[in-house]
């Protein structure tokens, strides 16, 4: 039973810096920008609340913050709408790329902070 458990822990100890160098080895690939536009871009969707202007091609937030969005088709029909948007946020360009759009709920007010997590780098 003894020689079992030292098996058992001597196995442990030889693959624990096997696992440790295959997890770094990934994180350094995932590190490394595919293309320079990418390379400012928030790593995760964020959701904004905000309205559209008047000619669909920024998002203005609560904040008075000014977004650009790369793909204005989508907000195709909410020109001077309150929406909620699921985007992906470039900072360098103070742009988004909108993945979805709905209309924000009267008497709810969210908005985003640019010190938010969300949007470090």
């Amino acid at each position: 039973m003894i020689k079992k458990w030292i098996f058992i822990l001597f196995a442990v100890v030889l693959l624990t810096p096997v696992a440790a160098l295959a997890q770094h080895s990934s994180k350094a690939a995932e590190a490394k920008p595919t293309n320079s536009k990418d390379s400012k871009a928030s790593p995760k969707a964020v959701t904004l609340s905000g309205q559209i202007s008047l000619d669909g091609r920024t998002l203005v937030g609560l904040e008075n913050d000014i977004w650009t969005v790369s793909n204005p088709s989508v907000l195709a029909g909410r020109e001077g709408q309150q929406v909620l948007v699921k985007c992906q946020v470039y900072l360098d360009k103070n742009e988004i790329h909108v993945f979805s759009v709905n209309t924000a709920p009267a008497g709810v007010k969210s908005f985003s902070n640019k010190s938010d997590s969300a949007f470090r780098r």
